[in-house]
């Protein structure tokens, strides 16, 4: 495929040279030089450039809806012929957020690349709510989110179960005790993830559920990761509530302690999400399939 369709429309779904070049993994002079002579070749400008914006321009807008039909038809192209020859390859753009980014995705991507080392996988780590808008501009294939997602475009499957847990310094009273009383919780520093997170989304609605407030909680710090929430609580700054899969090394090596509030769950799913508008490759549907498979958990425990 002509490779100034792919970099003309990465501009116009990233409104960014800049960004465009970074997605593409060219740079950003490669990038101008590439959308000059489309323009050459067009005898149009399809950007406007001015005041640091990157817009269509009407002969852009034109372009891009041809572009898009061209490059989704060379998708299916390749889709119909790896169906032939049983080969998967290509590329998968993957969003994940944090949890899941950092402490399951790796090792299901790391499996599914030794049966398919033709795919080329790009993992980007953000919260739920920067997924989701990664998906309704298509600059991602799919996703994997903790938290809810609801849009007509978006289309939601969960794929695992999962439980969040309280997490305490290994030597605090309660990593001895297998469950506590909620009011515990409240006379505790927390340490909290930040606004947009499917974690944050999950716990605070659960204890809404209970009467607590998200106010009633001693909030000591807001951090962006689950891994600065672990360090945060091994060191002694306060307890927190996280996923129970960020915490298998952590426990087996004694860096944190765990327990649970008495006959209160946080039981929730992960979830793959993906647009009903954007075409999925024969690479991506191998991907969802393997995340859909009864052996998914068995990846994840392995050693």
């Amino acid at each position: 495929m002509d490779p100034h369709l792919a970099v003309f429309k990465a501009v116009a779904d990233k409104r960014s040279f800049s960004q465009a070049a970074k997605s593409l993994h060219i740079s950003q002079p490669a990038i101008s030089l590439q959308i000059q002579s489309l323009e050459e070749n067009l005898g149009a400008r399809v950007f406007d450039r001015n005041n640091k914006r990157v817009v269509l321009t009407q002969a852009g807008k034109t372009f891009y809806k041809y572009v898009t039909q061209i490059i989704e038809l060379y998708d299916q192209a390749q889709k119909e012929i790896a169906e032939l020859t049983g080969l998967v390859k290509g590329k998968i753009k993957i969003g994940a957020s944090l949890t899941i980014g950092e402490y399951v995705i790796p090792r299901i991507a790391g499996h599914f690349c030794k049966d398919h080392p033709e795919v080329n996988l790009t993992i980007n780590i953000a919260n739920t709510e920067e997924i989701t808008k990664h998906l309704l501009t298509n600059t991602l294939d799919i996703g994997v989110v903790e938290g809810p997602i609801k849009h007509s475009d978006l289309v939601l499957e969960k794929f695992m179960d999962d439980e969040l847990v309280v997490i305490v310094p290994v030597d605090h009273p309660w990593a001895k005790k297998d469950t506590i009383e909620m009011d515990s919780l409240l006379s505790q520093p927390f340490v909290l993830r930040e606004s947009g997170s499917g974690t944050r989304q999950i716990m605070e609605n659960r204890l809404k559920q209970f009467g607590v407030s998200p106010d009633d909680l001693q909030i000591t710090m807001e951090l962006g990761s689950t891994q600065a929430i672990k360090e945060a609580v091994e060191v002694g700054l306060g307890v927190s509530i996280i996923s129970k899969w960020a915490l298998k090394k952590d426990l087996k090596f004694n860096y944190l302690g765990m327990t649970r509030i008495d006959n209160c769950t946080f039981d929730r799913g992960f979830y793959l999400v993906y647009n009903k508008h954007h075409f999925l490759t024969q690479a991506t549907e191998t991907f969802i399939k393997l995340l859909k498979s009864d052996s998914l958990t068995d990846i994840l425990i392995e050693r």
